[in-house]
């Protein structure tokens, strides 16, 4: 299933490509202080959404009958195909289908019906990926088990591409990337021989005839669960299981399949934190000796670069770039107080910018860490949720900030999110002045947030679960709307949206 590895925690900055080294503890006390905002918009001026404006599109699933709302699973996977809103539903009886959507309720039907499969519950619908012509995903039938199939957008159109694995048996697909016109896919299957996993590269036109092996990795290599897009390329990690580890490269063909570097040489190397902005992919790599470090890469071998290396006495989160900068946070084991960098995108040293507060450093364990990160297209801010753990499952806080890359633009907008073990809070940013999330409060419990990037502007969407919490999911814009599935009074996580405009109502009507 490619190496998963846990969130390793390290750092303490040993070397920067040719610059210094990375200023140690007292930077924390030189930089506390509680962030101020410096609000910017980008060329997309969007207004917070309205109650009014959010709305349930279609009840799809029927009441739940595990009972637990944040436990259900509600449509979700979407994706634009053809201009259209596409997504997958998963129901709780082991049926399946695939869905479209205008944003109204009569605009919104199931395009293809799979019945529930014995033995196949666990597996779901799922996995769209759309190419210029056709969307491909991966859904079980009863005569080949969990396959690839492909969709025109019609019920009469949607077909299975290749029984992969024949018969039955599942087939274990990651990695679906459309490759301009082609998907690229990995196959994963277990070698009984070998006693290990087969990593095999996989490329499809949508035909049965079209879709073929492009190369065998073998038992020998683990490939990363991670991975990027850049342009038409699939980007990906492979690890040798007693060697290095390297960046690779694939276009779905076999002369455009290449490693384009070698980034460690030592075993059990593993890649964290892999954020694209635009043409640029930032990811960090941790080695066993504790060592971390910050790479980046344009999808050529020569734009694959180190650009810091951090030591083992902090934890290392990768943010994003804005602008010549990529960002980064520190945080001390020793202190428990996290800290923001930015990196020279161009080579340099790491430079701190400022200090986030921790009010429970003093309580015991209170370990920080980067839960969340959305980026609006083109964005220049970065919105981020951070969690501070404790010593049992639950964390301590929750908290949404953002940053424009500036101490005086780096604020908190919220706190707490969820404060549960088994729910995240997701955090969508659709323009620099407006991040869709969600958040606890003790007269609604978890419902859907937005902010303007400013904490007055920072506030509740709208209550959907008045008896409970709705613990929305899967933000996803598409055209002039946010979609997202949330658990209402129908007793289950339906599908709803929330209507975007550039023209803004009065404050007094707004809130």
């Amino acid at each position: 299933m490619g190496w998963r590895g846990g969130w390793v925690l390290s750092l303490l900055v040993v070397g920067v490509g040719c610059g210094g080294e990375l200023p140690e503890e007292q930077t924390e006390t030189g930089l506390v202080q509680e962030p101020t905002s410096a609000p910017e918009v980008t060329a997309e001026a969007l207004c917070l959404p309205t109650d009014a404006g959010t709305q349930r599109v279609k009840t799809i699933l029927p009441p739940s009958q595990i009972g637990i709302p944040r436990y259900t699973m509600g449509p979700g996977d979407f994706e634009d195909f053809q201009g259209t809103l596409h997504f997958a539903v998963n129901y709780e009886d082991g049926r399946k289908g695939l869905w479209r959507t205008t944003g109204t309720a009569a605009g919104t039907t199931e395009v293809k019906a799979f019945p529930a499969t014995p033995g196949s519950r666990s597996s779901l619908l799922s996995q769209l990926t759309a190419t210029p012509t056709q969307l491909f995903f991966q859904a079980t039938d009863a005569a080949h088990g969990n396959e690839l199939w492909v969709s025109d957008g019609t019920t009469a159109g949607t077909r299975l591409v290749k029984d992969v694995t024949p018969g039955v048996e599942d087939s274990y697909l990651t990695h679906l990337t459309a490759a301009g016109s082609t998907l690229v896919f990995f196959v994963e299957n277990y070698d009984a021989t070998a006693s290990a996993s087969r990593h095999e590269l996989w490329r499809s036109d949508g035909t049965t005839a079209g879709t073929v092996r492009v190369r065998d990795f073998g038992t020998s290599v683990d490939v990363s669960y991670l991975d990027a897009k850049q342009g038409n390329a699939l980007l990906f990690f492979v690890r040798e299981l007693k060697g290095a580890t390297s960046l690779w490269r694939t276009d779905g063909t076999a002369a455009g399949t290449v490693m384009l570097k070698r980034l460690d040489a030592g075993p059990d190397t593993y890649p964290y934190d892999v954020r694209t902005s635009g043409a640029l992919t930032l990811f960090k790599l941790n080695e066993s000796s504790g060592l971390s470090e910050l790479w980046k890469t344009d999808g050529t071998a020569g734009g694959t670069l180190r650009l810091a290396s951090f030591g083992p006495t902090r934890g290392v989160n990768v943010l994003g770039a804005l602008g010549p900068y990529a960002y980064v946070t520190t945080t001390s084991f020793k202190t428990q107080y996290m800290v923001l960098y930015r990196v020279p995108l161009a080579g340099g040293n790491p430079e701190p910018v400022v200090t986030l507060p921790n009010d429970y450093t003093s309580q015991g364990e209170a370990f920080p860490y980067i839960d969340a990160v959305s980026q609006a297209p083109g964005g220049k801010k970065l919105f981020f949720s951070v969690v501070i753990g404790s010593n049992g499952p639950a964390p301590r806080d929750t908290q949404l900030w953002v940053t424009n890359g500036t101490a005086g633009g780096t604020t908190l907008l919220r706190r707490p999110l969820s404060l549960s073990d088994e729910y995240g809070s997701p955090v969508y940013a659709v323009a620099d002045n407006l991040v869709f999330f969600s958040a606890y409060d003790s007269s609604t419990g978890i419902e859907p947030w937005v902010s303007n990037g400013t904490v007055s502007g920072t506030r509740l969407l709208k209550n959907i679960e008045a008896q409970n919490s709705s613990y929305p999911r899967e933000f996803f814009r598409h055209g002039d709307r946010v979609y997202f599935n949330a658990y209402d009074e129908t007793l289950n996580s339906q599908l709803w949206s929330s209507k975007l405009s550039n023209t803004c109502a009065a404050p007094k009507d707004a809130q």
